[in-house]
C-alpha cells in the first residue's frame, strides 16, 4: 500500500470508525497490567538483576511480562549459545505463575536497540540477517514448549527508525515472522510500532497482534527540550486507530510500552529528581495509568519497572514501587 493511498485510508476509516461507534471518544475500561524486564538494563544501572527481577514477581506480583532474548547476550560467540540467564528468568516466572511475552531478532527493547554481538558487527547486512535467523530458530525451539512463553513478540518496533539498526528491510521481517510461525504454530506472534509516530497499518500486516508504545512526555533535542503529546494524542485516537486495524486487519491492539521512567538528556541515574520529575513524577504515574485505559486497547506493559526498584533501593524511595503495587 503506497504512502499517500495509506494515509487516506486511515483518516477516511478514523471517520468511519467515529460515526460507527457510539461512546469511542469516552470508554474506559479497566485492565491488567504487566512490565518489560530488561536483564541488561538492570545491570547497566547499578543492580542485581535477579534481585529485581524477584521483587517484580514475588513483591509486586506482576503476572504478565515482557523479556527479550538478547542476541549479544545469547550468543555471546558465533554458534555458542548461553542460555542461562533467560532460563532462570522463564522457569521463575513458570514458577511464579506468570506468563510472558518473550522477544525475539535482533532489534528488541532498550538502547541501542539492535543488540548485535561484537563478533557479528563486521558481517554484512545479509550475512546478519543469516545469523539473525539461525538465532531465532535456536530460541523459538529452546522455549516453544515453555509453560511461560505465551506469545511471540519479532524484533522491536522494525518498521519504525529508531536506534543504532540498520535500515526497516520488510521483506526480512515478513521472513522472520513466517520462521517464527512454523516452528511455534501454536502461539500468537505480537508485531510493535510506535503509538505516537506511525499509523500503525504497515507493521499490522505482520503477526497475529500489533503492539503499540506509549509515551506522553518525551525529551526531543529537535524540538528543543521536553515535549508532550497530550494535546496531540488524545486517548481516543488510539481507540479509533486501534478500530481501524480491527476494521482493516482484524488484529486486536496492546499496549506494549507504556511509559514508566523518564527521559532526559542522559542516563536518569545522571539526573535530578526535579529533572527526572518533569517527564515522570508521581502524578504523571496515575495519570498514565488513567490515560491508558481511556483508551480502551488491550492490557498494557509498563515499562520502567527498573526505574521504581532504583529510586527505592539506591535512592531509599519506596514511593513509585510502592504505587505500581496495587496495579498488580
Amino acid at each position: 500500500m503506497g504512502k499517500g493511498l495509506a494515509i487516506a485510508v486511515f483518516f477516511g476509516l478514523i471517520g468511519l470508525a467515529i460515526l460507527a461507534w457510539p461512546g469511542v471518544i469516552s470508554k474506559k475500561e479497566k485492565r491488567e497490567f504487566g512490565v518489560t524486564f530488561s536483564q541488561s538494563h538492570a545491570t547497566g544501572i547499578g543492580l542485581d538483576w535477579r534481585e529485581v527481577y524477584q521483587a517484580i514477581l514475588y513483591d509486586l506480583g506482576v503476572k504478565k511480562l515482557r523479556l527479550s532474548a538478547y542476541w549479544d547476550q545469547v550468543e555471546p560467540e558465533p554458534g555458542r549459545f548461553n542460555f542461562a540467564d533467560l532460563d532462570y528468568q522463564l522457569d521463575a516466572a513458570e514458577e511464579a505463575g506468570a506468563g510472558v511475552v518473550l522477544g525475539v531478532g535482533r532489534k528488541l527493547p532498550r538502547w541501542p536497540e539492535c543488540h548485535t554481538p561484537g563478533w557479528a558487527r563486521g558481517l554484512s547486512e545479509a550475512e546478519q540477517q543469516a545469523q539473525v535467523l539461525e538465532l531465532i530458530k535456536v530460541v523459538v525451539e529452546r522455549y516453544r514448549d515453555h509453560a511461560a512463553v505465551l506469545a511471540w513478540q519479532v524484533e522491536n518496533e522494525p518498521l519504525f527508525d529508531f536506534g543504532i539498526c540498520p535500515p526497516a528491510d520488510r521483506e526480512f521481517l515478513a521472513r522472520e515472522v513466517e520462521l517464527v510461525r512454523r516452528l511455534s504454530p501454536g502461539r500468537k506472534i505480537i508485531v510493535t510500532d510506535s503509538g505516537e509516530l506511525s499509523l500503525w497499518l504497515e507493521a499490522a500486516q505482520f503477526g497475529d497482534e500489533l503492539g503499540t508504545t506509549m509515551y506522553r512526555t518525551v525529551f526531543s533535542e529537535k524540538r528543543g527540550g521536553y515535549f508532550s503529546y497530550d494535546y496531540i494524542f488524545p486517548a481516543w485516537l488510539y481507540r479509533v486507530k486501534a478500530r481501524v486495524i480491527g476494521l482493516v486487519y482484524g488484529k486486536p491492539v496492546r499496549i506494549v510500552e507504556l511509559q514508566g521512567e523518564p527521559w532526559g538528556t542522559k542516563s536518569f541515574t545522571e539526573l535530578s529528581r526535579e529533572e527526572r520529575d518533569k517527564s515522570f513524577s508521581l502524578e504523571r504515574f496515575d495519570d498514565l495509568k488513567d490515560f491508558s485505559e481511556r483508551t480502551g486497547l488491550g492490557g498494557a506493559y509498563w515499562w520502567g519497572v527498573e526505574y521504581w526498584y532504583w529510586v527505592k533501593t539506591v535512592e531509599g524511595d519506596p514511593a513509585f514501587w510502592e504505587k505500581a503495587r496495587g496495579m498488580f
